[in-house]
């Protein structure tokens, strides 16, 4: 495997406002991709990956997190570990984009590519990126499970 330079605004785009830096494939166990949330995002809903890890880097604006049940205003310059395991998620609560920096596994990088796939399916709010509230609950269900993960209830 050969080590690479991502310019500003390079990587390989998906969906609004997201951006894979290193690219699953690239490591068996490494992935990066930056996502901007639009203003008002409602974000994916709570959420649970048994397999695998996340952190998350607020590079822009205030990011609200939940994890274990509990409530975070995240401002630029946080970070959220999340163990497998945890429940999890995220909105913009803001007027303004925020901007994220997930570090996950590949398998992360893959399910959110695959929950965009659905949007453009027409089985999402195309909009407003990933709403689960818009997706047909059997197709995201499957989609989670499919990579050891769930949604729970908030």
């Amino acid at each position: 495997m050969a080590g690479y330079v991502v310019p500003p605004g390079g990587g390989r785009s998906f969906g609004p406002g997201i951006s894979v830096k290193v690219e699953h494939g690239v490591s068996p166990s490494f992935a990066v991709m930056e996502s901007t949330l639009p203003p008002f995002w409602p974000g994916p809903g709570l959420h649970l990956h048994r397999a695998f890890d996340e952190a998350v880097h607020v590079l822009d604006g205030t990011v609200a997190f939940t994890l274990d049940g509990a409530e975070h205003a995240c401002p630029a310059g946080s970070l959220v570990f999340v163990p497998r395991g945890a429940s999890h998620g995220f909105a913009n609560p803001s007027a303004d984009p925020a901007r994220i920096l997930v570090v996950a596994t590949p398998d992360a990088i893959r399910l959110v590519e695959e929950l965009f796939q659905l949007e453009r399916a027409g089985q999402v709010g195309v909009e407003t990126g990933l709403d689960h509230a818009a997706v047909d609950p059997a197709a995201v269900a499957a989609l989670y499970a499919r990579y050891d993960s769930e949604l729970v209830a908030g």
